[in-house]
């Protein structure tokens, strides 16, 4: 069992829990990282069920498309999932993120709601390298036009 400054990180660990966002505010405020026991499958397959992330501080806010966060949502639930678009055009700056496994975006949130960037990923005692979802052809090339013509 991993413990991180008094709390256990065991499996069913409730990320919808008020006092799960406000303990992780705390120590990430004290540049201390988190280690959590993964369940579900939104990130499948980059974090797997019973898979071990570790979150750390998001230094001056440097956030790119295809770093997995660790955020607020909208509900005050706490969300890890891969972020797939950085707006900074806007006077609040906001993110897009998806689960790996999801064919949706999730709605885009205020950048100041993101609390921390997954470091590292343990399945099964191993280092899980952490790599981008690769894209067909078609997602490739819609990408692209999106940065070409960009909406206003």
């Amino acid at each position: 069992m991993r413990t991180y400054d008094g709390i256990k990180a065991e499996r069913g660990v409730n990320l919808e829990s008020p006092e799960f966002l406000e303990r992780t505010r705390q120590l990430l405020s004290k540049k201390q990282t988190i280690e959590i026991f993964m369940s579900g499958s939104t990130m499948r397959p980059t974090i797997e069920d019973g898979d071990v992330v570790t979150i750390e501080v998001v230094a001056d806010g440097k956030i790119s498309q295809g770093d997995i966060i660790l955020y607020q949502s909208r509900y005050d639930t706490a969300v890890i999932h891969r972020v797939v678009r950085v707006d900074r055009s806007s006077s609040e700056k906001s993110v897009t993120t998806r689960g790996d496994a999801s064919s949706q975006n999730d709605p885009s949130i205020p950048l100041h709601n993101v609390l921390g960037r997954v470091k590292n990923i343990e399945r099964a005692g191993e280092q899980i390298k952490m790599k981008k979802p690769q894209h067909s052809f078609w997602q490739q090339l819609s990408l692209l036009i999106k940065r070409w013509f960009p909406r206003r």
